[in-house]
């Protein structure tokens, strides 16, 4: 683990010496998050103009899913979008060969070969709106916030996960880009609590793309809690979501050729 950690490191010293020159991309970024984060919150104003709760959810409740929301994005976009969204044209073109025979291993550096530094504004912006949620709320009990941290790393794994799926199905189905934008599109539905879609929507954003774990479960465990049963379910899932990503990388490079066979 330790020597990851240090890879990723390097990963993300190099992208920054890589990407340093493109400065203006940073301020881009930055006004970009905060435009589509500022006319969110506008929109959620002018609605709580009129009513004190949506589906349950208070006006500081659902501030505090979108501030977990882009957090998680911001993640999500600085360390592996951008490594999993190239995977197929890898697979398919051959150039996965480098990769394989560097000594580490292929899934985790397929995942954290690069990093896009500027994403790093998305998650000051959600960083920064989770904490002033909870300094608004005068603090929050300990054991909400210890579920909190746990269902985050959930989420991060599970969104990691299926974008892992999305470019390894490339070793049977070729270029899959098309998946990224269909699962990207369907993603952006975490940011809002899931309880205001319809009933079949609901249970979609449950199961088959599990988008409703992103930020609205962990948002809801802050708060309320959940039960401890509710709980190890969510972390049994997020195991068993994991081997499985790393079995489907396993069988894809079996189906893999490279480019000089």
């Amino acid at each position: 683990m330790r020597k990851k950690l240090a890879l990723v490191f390097l990963f993300f010293r190099t992208s920054i010496m890589t990407q340093l020159p493109y400065r203006v991309n940073f301020l881009t970024q930055a006004l970009s998050s905060l435009f589509y984060f500022a006319s969110g919150v506008f929109g959620l104003r002018i609605v709580f103009q009129f009513t004190d709760s949506l589906a349950g959810w208070t006006f500081v409740e659902i501030i505090t899913l979108l501030g977990v929301y882009q957090f998680v994005a911001g993640v999500l976009s600085l360390f592996v979008m951008g490594n999993l969204e190239a995977l197929p044209d890898k697979v398919v073109d051959g150039h996965l060969d480098e990769t394989l025979l560097l000594p580490e291993n292929a899934q985790f550096l397929s995942s954290f070969g690069s990093c896009y530094v500027w994403a790093i504004t998305d998650i000051i912006l959600g960083f920064t709106v989770l904490t002033g949620a909870i300094f608004f709320q005068k603090g929050v009990d300990l054991i909400h916030f210890i579920e909190f941290v746990l269902l985050l790393a959930c989420s991060l794994i599970i969104s990691y996960s299926f974008r892992m799926w999305i470019g390894t199905l490339s070793f049977w189905l070729g270029r899959t880009g098309g998946g990224f934008i269909l699962f990207s599109s369907i993603w952006t539905m975490g940011k809002y609590p899931v309880d205001l879609y319809p009933p079949m929507i609901k249970w979609l954003l449950y199961t088959l793309v599990p988008v409703g774990i992103v930020a609205a479960v962990p948002t809801y465990a802050l708060f309320h809690g959940i039960s401890l049963i509710q709980l190890m379910g969510l972390l049994l899932l997020t195991i068993i979501i994991s081997v499985f990503t790393k079995f489907l990388w396993m069988k894809g490079l079996g189906r893999y050729s490279s480019a000089t066979s």
